[in-house]
């Protein structure tokens, strides 16, 4: 019986294990170990800090896991809102988003949005361009690198302009040759301690009032990324890096606006701290959110979603015949294919040890334990008896006798002996005793009167 018992344990082992393995949700949507900046996020990239500071300030705060389409069914004023959006993402926009969020905003709510161009955190390495095309879709304006204005405010002849390029690709399909093929490791470029990049208001507004500095902090080293002046229409810069290229912007759209930081750790959990970070968004929610308005963290595009319902998973059919097929077979195998063999009993004589155990046993069980803590005073105060008569006492002593002279032992504590007298009244009260710290109490006293 007890081989079965030990199989089915086993097995259960084994099928726990496969459910930790196959069927528990994944913790992390991260597919690494890089926090990404959600509202659950408490490591340095999350906004779990800035969602908290909210909530405690009284101000309307939610994480949005919607569609933007979803927006017109919001629960809150039509307008006086702000949503953050936090570039590059893992999901993706869809077109009708678009119209939607460009509605939200002309009705008088406020989009900021949280770019990774001039700081490169861990979540966001290498992903510079996919940032730009997502908020050339957003907002229309355009961002290019320092070798992309170069190019394009280049006069040169197109045929000078041609040939240059192809110099270029000759080098490097040489320098691909000569380094192997493959991406390049941008983890090799990590910095060991992330660095700081510090951006500088421009002047005086109502959204840089307190606000001298603003800082984002750096995994790996950032591309160089300037505003493309758009045609049609106007952006105001806030801010500007210490090159002097613009990082913070203002857009009006309708009645609300739309803010763009060209850094996306900004407001996150180890740079809301930074220089005059918190103070910014201050005054930010202050300008921008009314009363009744809330402040919207996009989270679905970091990864978490509203739509996602593990129910799903539990209600496939195919989920429970893969338990029963495999549950089957398990009970064919334990059942019928082990040939578990009974132990055979093997009888002895007990021992002497054993004999006494058990003998104790059947006393303890039958006396009572004032009866048996009388009996161990006896024994110890026949032991203290001969101690005093080596001592000089008199060999007939009274048992009050023997207490006094237990008093004037210079080995035996004070406490100790108190102890003592107490449960020697419980013994002819009669009362409980605890057995085995009276005996061990007992066996101590005896060692030091005999030394």
């Amino acid at each position: 019986m007890r081989e079965r018992v030990l199989a089915f344990a086993l097995a259960m082992a084994a099928l726990l294990a496969f459910y930790a393995l196959w069927l528990s949700p994944a913790p992390s949507l991260d597919g690494g170990d890089e926090a990404r900046p959600t509202t659950s996020e408490r490591r340095g990239n999350g906004y779990a800090g800035l969602f908290e500071w909210l909530q405690r300030a009284g101000v309307g705060v939610r994480s949005w896991r919607e569609r933007y389409t979803a927006l017109n069914d919001l629960d809150a004023p039509p307008r006086g809102n702000l949503l953050v959006v936090t570039l590059p993402g893992l999901d993706t926009f869809r077109s009708e988003e678009f119209s939607a969020l460009d509605a939200w905003v002309r009705r008088g709510n406020t989009l900021l949005i949280n770019a990774a161009l001039l700081d490169q955190p861990g979540w966001a390495a290498g992903n510079e361009s996919s940032a730009v095309v997502e908020l050339e879709s957003l907002t229309a304006i355009e961002f290019e690198t320092r070798e992309g204005r170069e190019a394009r405010l280049d006069n040169k002849p197109l045929s000078d302009k041609v040939r240059e390029a192809d110099e270029r690709d000759a080098r490097k399909d040489d320098d691909d040759d000569d380094e192997g093929f493959g991406e390049p490791d941008v983890s090799e470029h990590r910095y060991e301690v992330p660095e700081k990049i510090v951006l500088h208001a421009t002047g005086p507004h109502a959204l840089l009032a307190g606000v001298r500095t603003l800082g984002l902090e750096t995994d790996f080293e950032p591309g160089e990324w300037s505003l493309r002046l758009p045609y049609d229409n106007f952006v105001l810069t806030l801010a500007r890096d210490a090159k002097g290229e613009g990082a913070l912007f203002e857009q009006r759209l309708g009645a609300g606006r739309i803010l763009i930081a060209a850094g996306g750790s900004l407001f996150t959990n180890r740079a809301l701290g930074n220089d005059d970070n918190a103070q910014f968004f201050a005054n930010v929610v202050s300008l921008s959110v009314a009363s009744d308005g809330v402040v919207l963290f996009d989270d679905l595009r970091q990864g978490l979603s509203a739509n996602y319902d593990p129910s799903r998973f539990y209600n496939d059919p195919r989920l429970y015949r893969t338990i029963l097929i495999l549950g089957g077979l398990w009970l064919v195998w334990v059942l019928g294919s082990t040939r578990l063999r009974a132990p055979v009993a093997a009888s002895h004589d007990p021992s002497e040890a054993d004999l006494v155990r058990h003998a104790g046993g059947l006393i303890a069980r039958t006396v009572s334990p004032a009866q048996q803590g009388l009996r161990l005073f006896n024994r110890f105060f026949a032991s203290v008896a001969r101690a005093a008569r080596g001592s000089g006492a008199r060999p007939d002593a009274e048992r009050g006798e023997l207490w006094g002279w237990l008093e004037r032992h210079a080995a035996i504590l004070p406490q100790e002996l108190d102890q003592l007298k107490t449960w020697y009244a419980d013994a002819h009260a009669p009362r409980d005793l605890p057995l085995a710290s009276l005996q061990n109490l007992l066996d101590k006293l005896e060692r030091r009167i005999k030394t």
